[in-house]
């Protein structure tokens, strides 16, 4: 699989990777624009190639039973960190997410709040959200706990900003 580049890396800003740290990484092939995959560094930036070698959490080496996670060189620019964990939030329509779908955060907006249960449950009960994947022309519905705020990874800041914790 090739790296390429789709928005929003530009790790090379103000983070030095080391080994260990978590990391997300973009694709440009056919099928994965849009898309952010978790992975771990394995070793950190060759200054001579300006590539980071990764192992991913989500994705296999090759599609059989037992398949070890990918491993793979990556260019810099392709890797940003990962998004901090933001507490519980709602959406709007409109609002511009990421959803857990297919081992990755793929980038879409939402279309439709459905109205959460009205039975009376002891914890809060989760909205449902309808968002649309511009990459791949789909609408999927998803609970709240499998989506982000979209944010970019600008110069070294998450754009929009994080908020304040209360």
């Amino acid at each position: 699989m090739e790296a390429a580049a789709a928005g929003g890396g530009g790790g090379v800003d103000n983070v030095s990777f080391k080994k260990g740290a978590q990391v997300e990484v973009s694709f440009e092939e056919e099928g994965f624009r849009g898309s952010w995959y978790t992975a771990t560094v394995l070793r950190p930036v060759s200054k001579k190639t300006n590539k980071i070698y990764l192992q991913f959490h989500t994705l296999v080496a090759n599609d059989e039973p037992g398949s070890s996670p990918l491993q793979e060189h990556v260019d810099l620019i392709l890797v940003r960190p990962v998004p901090p964990r933001e507490p519980r939030r709602s959406f709007q329509v409109s609002d511009e997410v990421d959803a857990f779908h297919n081992d990755g955060w793929w980038e879409g907006i939402v279309i439709h709040v459905f109205p959460p249960p009205t039975t009376p449950t002891a914890p809060p009960p989760i909205t449902r959200y309808s968002v649309f994947f511009r990459s791949s022309r789909e609408q999927l519905d998803f609970p709240e706990t499998d989506l982000r705020l979209h944010r970019e990874w600008v110069h070294g800041k998450w754009v929009p900003a994080l908020e304040p914790t209360k």
